[in-house]
């Protein structure tokens, strides 16, 4: 097998997907925020996963976003499409799809609504890697979203055993399982946290990234937190997670896709609607979290409108 392509080390955006009023994609202001993230320093984005609502779309909905992100990308930045479904044929089809219109990698969930025992996850990831053979795979684990697990023993064999499937993106909040993917023999697994609170942590263990959702409303500070990493500079590194653990514990409590949202047209940036049954929120959740983010004083820099003087990844 050639060389494949990848996703890079840093902060990959967990993209929204903004809706219309008819539930339809809304492609336009999702290519502002594209562009928004873009000048704003993240290193690749993640397309279609929780944040995105990915499994909220038909299989057409989720190639036409797909398309429309790689396209408007244009090469700039590395795009992670997740193409995880309750079956293998849909996962592959989007996969495959994914890899011919130019991703850098495909992501899958674990299969939902039925739970599957190791071999059948085994054969499900086989069979989409193959689909999806010019690209970079990895494993999404959430079990809090799935209800199950594949668990690091899976996850290290399909490493060791698929070629282009090269590691995992975990949205768990255990930096223990992170260390447990790190130091599995055999082929290096290539760790991504999605748990905006273990981002530093998980690099200093030895993550090459993290799929961040909150980084579709405050990219610089995300991508200060990496970069601070990268530096060495790990007391700043630490005190700018600390902020970006605060800013997202402000959103318990309500909806977490449309406290994101939220956060985003504070800053005056194009949200549209989320897809229902999701809904945005409730002006009394809008204020409960407005409330609590006035509490957090170090976040106001952070959290200026765009058209301000916001920080950005070197301040």
């Amino acid at each position: 097998m050639g060389e494949i392509r990848s996703a890079p080390p840093g902060i990959l955006s967990a993209l929204v997907t903004p809706f219309r009023q008819d539930q339809s994609p809304d492609l336009e202001p999702l290519r502002m925020v594209i562009d928004f993230l873009i000048d704003r320093g993240v290193h690749g984005l993640f397309v279609l996963g929780t944040t995105g609502e990915g499994p909220m779309l038909d299989a057409e909905e989720r190639r036409e976003v797909a398309e429309s992100v790689v396209g408007h990308v244009g090469g700039r930045i590395p795009v992670v499409v997740h193409c995880g479904a309750p079956d293998t044929k849909t996962t592959a089809d989007l996969a495959g799809h994914a890899g011919r219109i130019g991703a850098d990698g495909a992501a899958a969930v674990i299969p939902y609504f039925f739970r599957h025992g190791p071999d059948g996850l085994f054969r499900h990831f086989e069979a989409v890697a193959a689909a999806g053979a010019g690209l970079a795979q990895y494993v999404y684990e959430n079990p809090e979203r799935v209800g199950y697990s594949a668990g690091v023993a899976l996850v290290t064999r399909l490493v060791n055993e698929v070629p282009n499937l090269v590691g995992v993106k975990d949205t768990g909040d255990t930096i223990g399982k992170i260390t447990d993917y790190l130091t599995q023999p055999g082929r290096p697994i290539e760790v991504y946290v999605g748990n905006n609170a273990t981002i530093f942590p998980a690099l200093a263990v030895g993550a090459k990234g993290a799929v961040s959702a909150m980084s579709n409303a405050v990219p610089e500070l995300t991508v200060a937190v990496y970069g601070r990493w990268k530096e060495g500079r790990l007391d700043q590194a630490r005190e700018l997670q600390f902020v970006l653990a605060r800013l997202t514990a402000a959103l318990e409590g309500v909806p977490f896709v449309a406290g994101v949202k939220h956060l985003m047209a504070r800053r005056g940036l194009p949200t549209g609607l989320c897809r229902a049954p999701l809904a945005m929120l409730t002006p009394q959740q809008a204020a409960f979290v407005d409330g609590r983010l006035s509490q957090i004083e170090e976040s106001e820099p952070w959290l200026e409108p765009v058209a301000s003087a916001a920080p950005t990844a070197s301040a």
